[in-house]
């Protein structure tokens, strides 16, 4: 979820930055809550990065979880292989559709994976999630993955990466 917010604060810099190069004032209004709004997302993204530190007990040990360098590149092979599915209705794959809220990794490899579909109703209910389950169970070092379906927040178009935008041709 933290990186969706990073690349979602980045997207709407970049619309914002677009609509700026008109000069009508209804376009120039939203510019102006576009980078009001990617302000807001990089201010709750910078939150998330700081460890949280909840009172402890004098005898208790204090634990910081913080994802090592193993962990950071089985992510980066997790969202490889996730970038492989594709939505058999659009033409995106499922992570630059935004359909990835989270994907937590415990140790010795258990995955846990949030995700969610463009609709309840998707079609693709039956399929997508059981691929996505079974290509993130592919990747050495992943021993088991839990996939929860979850429906908040809701998707919308505003998940979508700038690629995703760009491939769809949706101009914002």
């Amino acid at each position: 979820m933290d990186d969706f917010l990073l690349r979602e604060a980045e997207h709407k810099e970049t619309v914002a930055a677009e609509l700026e190069k008109l000069s009508e004032p209804a376009v120039l209004a939203e510019a102006a809550r576009q980078r009001a709004a990617a302000a807001e997302l990089r201010k709750e993204w910078e939150l998330r990065q700081k460890p949280k530190v909840e009172p402890v007990a004098a005898a208790a040990v204090a634990e910081e979880i913080v994802e090592s360098p193993e962990d950071a590149i089985l992510r980066e092979y997790i969202v490889d292989v996730i970038k492989s599915c594709y939505d058999p209705e659009i033409p995106v794959n499922v992570y630059d559709l935004g359909l990835i809220y989270k994907i937590g990794i415990a140790p010795e490899g258990k995955i846990e994976v949030d995700m969610t579909l463009t609709a309840p109703g998707c079609p693709a209910a039956g399929i997508l999630p059981g691929e996505v389950e079974q290509k993130v169970r592919s990747v050495p070092g992943v021993s088991d993955v839990k996939l929860n379906l979850v429906w908040e927040p809701p998707w919308d178009q505003n998940k979508m990466s700038a690629a995703a935008r760009l491939q769809l041709g949706i101009d914002w």
